[in-house]
């Protein structure tokens, strides 16, 4: 076999192989109840698993970052690292937040698979809640109509 098929089919191989770990995504689901204090204090859980496969992501390692889509850049909520939980793919940390409403949570994973995983949530006295697109119920919220002369967008 000549050298030029060897590199051949270990291109081919590679391609194949990274486009399969390219198509593989992280499933988070974050869950966070509200703690007693201090105030906007929060117990959070986030499984982890494998979009694709369903299967719980073990040994990762995630960073929570939070940012209020409403005033980007105004709060410097500080990054919160998950723990391993207490069954395969789930993960814990306490956060604290400056302020209750929609928060845009950041989950940045590494470990068996690297993604990046941004939702809003609503929090609130009792926890989180994740925000749906659209509104309620994913019908959009009616926008009041445009005076004359104006542009809606």
């Amino acid at each position: 076999m000549s050298i030029g098929k060897v590199i051949l089919g270990a291109a081919l191989l590679a391609g194949t192989t990274t486009s399969a770990l390219a198509a593989d995504r992280a499933r988070a689901t974050l869950s966070c109840k509200a703690l007693p204090s201090p105030e906007f204090a929060y117990d959070c859980t986030v499984d982890l698993a494998n979009a694709r496969t369903g299967a719980p992501l073990e040994g990762a390692t995630i960073i929570l970052g939070a940012d209020m889509p409403s005033m980007p850049m105004v709060h410097n909520v500080p990054p919160f690292e998950f723990k391993a939980g207490d069954k395969p793919g789930r993960y814990q940390t306490h956060i604290q937040l400056d302020m209750y409403g929609p928060w845009a949570i950041k989950l940045r994973i590494a470990g068996p698979l690297r993604d990046e995983v941004v939702a809003v949530y609503q929090f609130g006295p009792e926890g989180s809640e994740a925000r749906k697109r659209g509104g309620a119920g994913g019908k959009s919220e009616p926008q009041p109509a445009a005076k004359p002369g104006q542009l809606r967008h």
